[in-house]
């Protein structure tokens, strides 16, 4: 029974360690971005590791992508530099306005 529940604990630490809390509003912890995706809307959905959840990303990407609109003024900055970081390995923080995950700021970090 107690090996029970210290594997149960241990399988929940290791979890929560695997991911990025996304109940914005609110900053994400530091992350490395593994997958941009631009929609045919004309946002782009951006995906971190440690994964975010719980996120409503535009065009059904699913619960671990952040959205950048089309209508935000610096999706082409924030698309360039999300790309910039995904290609030198750099860790990018995201500012979510809202539970759905809508990035509206990003940091980059050395």
């Amino acid at each position: 029974m107690n090996r029970v529940i210290k594997n149960t604990v241990i399988g929940f630490f290791a979890f929560g360690a695997l991911t990025a809390w996304a109940d914005g509003p609110g900053w994400t912890q530091e992350s490395e971005v593994t997958d941009l995706v631009v929609t045919a809307n004309g946002g782009i959905n951006v995906k971190l590791s440690p994964l975010l959840q719980n996120c409503v990303s535009q065009s059904g990407y699913g619960a671990s992508y952040a959205s950048i609109y089309p209508e935000h003024p610096g999706i082409d900055r924030i698309q360039s530099n999300l790309l910039a970081a995904m290609m030198s390995g750099k860790k990018v923080a995201l500012y979510l306005t809202n539970a759905q995950c809508k990035v509206t700021e990003i940091r980059i970090k050395k």
